[in-house]
């Protein structure tokens, strides 16, 4: 396995913690919701790409059926969750998260 394609190590505490301060600044966040409808959808989308190798477009399938999973009592439906996971996706596979 070279470097480049090692997953992303991921912290699931401090992307909690970003995405806990962060959510409200989103372009789809909707003042109605409170962080616990939007956890589920970033902890799949952060996690994603150390569990499934892939772009997200194409795991998107698997994702969606992950979130459905493990949604718990989120409002969110897949349609509404899908840009937060793949904001936390994008998040987790440039790297920008702390080590």
């Amino acid at each position: 396995m070279t470097l480049e394609s090692r997953p992303p190590a991921i912290n699931p505490t401090a992307e909690d913690a970003y995405w806990r301060d962060a959510y409200r600044r989103e372009p789809y966040y909707r003042s109605e919701l409170t962080y616990d409808d939007y956890a589920p959808a970033y902890r799949v989308g952060y996690t994603g790409p150390v569990r499934r190798s892939g772009e997200f477009e194409q795991l998107e399938p698997q994702l969606k059926d992950d979130f459905d999973r493990v949604r718990g009592k989120s409002r969110l439906r897949w349609e509404e969750a899908r840009e937060a996971t793949r904001a936390a996706w994008r998040r987790a596979t440039r790297n920008e998260h702390p080590h």
